[in-house]
């Protein structure tokens, strides 16, 4: 047979397979996660604070990883960070983290064109922007009061004795179970999210898209496994603008904590992020504003 012929051949399997992977885990219409098979090892960076990384799929050229953050919150209280507060319009959560003095941040509210935050942001008890109530994208607000953290669905929420919120979507994870109905981008993305568990610990993820990019489907099989126990979770905006940082100067931690980044692309104008309880954020109004 001559190499030419060959070539072809072979070049014929390798699309066929191509096109298979596509079908089976293709991009509009992702595979769901496999269970975790392997056992989530929690590496303790701070009092009450924890962190793990592992592959969603098992260890190959397509899979996802993903990288949480994980807090008791007996040390830790949660906090709106906005750009603005900076005199800046929008910044890296990196830069956003340590003007803060934040432990570990994650990126929060869609934004638009002009680089405003859409949606629901509350901070340190002053309303910020109004809720947006139209359409199916910005469904859940994570929220936080004196007393607790949860994820509301945005059509039921109150702001009444809120002092920080956010407002993001879809909603992955509502009573333990998983959010039916969501669609799923056409384009390769990483995405990010918070997770609250049944023992009322408070996760801050970001997942790294695999070859045919990450899939809220596969990412909502995976927070709602026993490894990770999600009894509420909400995704924020993905893409460029999903990124985490984790502090290199965390007191109380167990061994070497060396400072850790997962950066996007994009800048943005709002971030959430995990704060010692001794901590008040920088320029931040240190008492509660009516709304």
């Amino acid at each position: 047979m001559k190499v030419s012929s060959v070539v072809a051949i072979l070049s014929s399997c390798i699309r066929f397979k191509i096109v298979l992977v596509c079908v089976v885990c293709g991009i509009s219409t992702p595979c769901r996660a496999q269970p975790i098979t392997e056992h989530v090892t929690w590496d303790k960076i701070g009092s009450g604070l924890e962190q793990t990384n592992f592959k969603i799929n098992g260890d190959s050229i397509i899979s996802s990883s993903i990288a949480l953050v994980r807090s008791d919150m007996q040390n830790h209280r949660i906090a709106t960070i906005r750009a603005s507060e900076f005199g800046w319009k929008h910044a890296t959560v990196q830069s956003l983290c340590k003007a803060a003095g934040a432990v570990a941040c994650i990126n929060a509210n869609f934004f638009d064109e002009q680089g405003k935050p859409l949606g629901l942001v509350i901070s340190r008890g002053i309303l910020h922007n109004k809720i947006h109530k139209g359409g199916g994208l910005l469904t859940g607000i994570l929220f936080v009061t004196p007393k607790s953290v949860g994820v509301a669905y945005r059509d039921t929420f109150s702001t009444e004795g809120v002092v920080e919120a956010v407002q993001a979507g879809p909603r992955l994870v509502s009573k333990g179970a998983i959010v039916e109905g969501l669609k799923e981008s056409s384009r390769s993305s990483n995405l990010s999210g918070i997770c609250i568990d049944g023992q009322q610990r408070v996760s801050i993820f970001r997942v790294t898209s695999g070859v045919f990019g990450g899939s809220l489907h596969q990412l909502q099989n995976v927070l709602t496994q026993p490894q990770l126990g999600c009894v509420e979770a909400l995704n924020f905006d993905g893409g460029g603008s999903s990124s985490m940082y984790i502090s290199g100067e965390i007191q109380g931690h167990a061994g070497a904590v060396r400072e850790e980044s997962f950066p996007g692309t994009d800048e943005v104008p709002v971030a959430v992020g995990l704060f010692p309880l001794s901590e008040i954020p920088a320029n931040a109004t240190p008492h509660p504003t009516p709304l």
